[in-house]
């Protein structure tokens, strides 16, 4: 829209400047209007952003030149077309004049490139000087130079005026999307950094319960065996009736709490397996491979479903190492909306006929409990697949 508001004035001025004194306008002076709205909409093609010469492409830079040229030529044949230099002088100014110095910082924040403003090229340079030859000679010899003068002048300030408001703009926006890709990084990494927390907390508790099941287990759970043992010492020696009945009570009161110290034992241990961490710590004994693991299951996944998936991963690498000849392995674990998902695959080709032995007899069973599916496919590479529906987790 600025563009277009300055050749709006320049050419409302120019027309007045031709039509000096008022008068019913000619045939030349129809034909020169014409041909500057002609030779404006083309400079608009093949320059639409308004930039420097050594920011357009080759073809692009040569076709602005060549119109100049020729509405600079057709000024010495066509009279009236002498009061529109001042739109030569608009589109030249946009094409060689170099920007102002307070914007470089602001490019140069942007990214631009301000080191190559002016063309290189020669060619560029000679019509320059010829354009700007032709535009004092013409001028000079126009019955209104002066005004002439004040018309080029003004559409030397719109257009540098313009050129620098765009290119602000430009700069802006190139500051404004930098500033959100920012922002959007930014974002993406609190939330890599809190899923992390997250997941270390969640390690920190697991191992918390493992050490109280392990603690309950070495002491308390000790400490009432040797209650039990004591009681049914007691109960050997004792010929007192009296007190066959107490002690009958208190080896039922040890025993119960001994299974109830024994089930929560299980149940804190079963609940502190990571079946991440477990799985990585397999590849400790086969270093030898390039072992690819994607885990991306939640933290609620059953207690006997993690030990059925560490058994499977367990047995399938040391498949591998006895019958294929791979050197990388990919091991898949995904929870879907209705399953949990297990892929062990490696990038090796059987040394031998394989044929299923107990190991994948033994997972495929395990498998099955939870009414799941279980494949081994040979075809490009050892591959185990296997899924079970969360609905029957439990």
């Amino acid at each position: 829209m600025t563009i277009l508001a300055d050749k709006t004035i320049l050419i409302i001025g120019c027309s007045l400047l031709m039509l000096s004194p008022p008068g019913e306008p000619g045939l030349l002076q129809i034909l020169s209007f014409l041909t500057c709205i002609i030779f404006t909409c083309f400079m608009s093609c093949c320059n639409p952003e308004f930039t420097g010469i050594s920011q357009l492409p080759a073809s692009s830079g040569k076709a602005c030149c060549g119109l100049c040229s020729l509405l600079a030529l057709l000024t010495f044949f066509l009279e009236p077309l002498e009061y529109y230099l001042p739109f030569l002088v608009y589109e030249m100014t946009s094409l060689f004049v170099k920007m102002p110095s307070k914007i470089y910082p602001v490019l140069k924040t942007a990214g631009s490139d301000t080191e190559n403003i002016y063309p290189s090229c020669k060619m560029y340079f000679l019509s320059a000087l010829f354009l700007s030859a032709a535009l004092l000679v013409q001028i000079c010899q126009n019955s209104n130079s002066a005004l002439l003068f004040l018309l080029c002048g003004l559409g030397f300030f719109l257009s540098k005026k313009s050129k620098d408001l765009l290119q602000l703009s430009r700069s802006l926006h190139l500051l404004r999307d930098t500033s959100m890709e920012n922002q959007i990084l930014l974002k993406q990494k609190n939330q890599n950094l809190i899923r992390q927390q997250d997941y270390e907390i969640h390690v920190a508790t697991l191992k918390e319960r493992n050490r109280i099941a392990r603690e309950i287990h070495d002491n308390v759970g000790h400490m009432l065996s040797r209650s039990l043992l004591q009681a049914g010492a007691l109960m050997a020696v004792n010929h007192q009736e009296q007190l066959k009945e107490p002690l009958n009570a208190l080896k039922l009161t040890l025993n119960s709490a001994m299974d109830a110290i024994r089930e929560s034992v299980h149940d804190l241990h079963d609940d502190s397996i990571d079946l991440e961490n477990a799985i990585e710590e397999l590849f400790s004994d086969f270093s030898r491979y390039q072992i690819q693991l994607d885990y991306d299951m939640g933290s609620a996944v059953p207690p006997s479903i993690k030990y059925c998936f560490l058994s499977i991963v367990k047995e399938s690498l040391s498949n591998i190492s006895r019958h294929s000849n791979a050197t990388a392995i990919s091991i898949t674990l995904r929870e879907h909306p209705l399953l949990y998902q297990l892929v062990v695959s490696d990038n090796g080709t059987l040394e031998e006929v394989f044929e299923p032995g107990m190991g994948i007899s033994n997972m495929q069973k395990r498998i099955e409990q939870f009414n799941g599916n279980f494949s081994v496919s040979t075809n490009h590479g050892f591959r185990i697949f296997a899924s079970v529906p969360i609905h029957d987790k439990n």
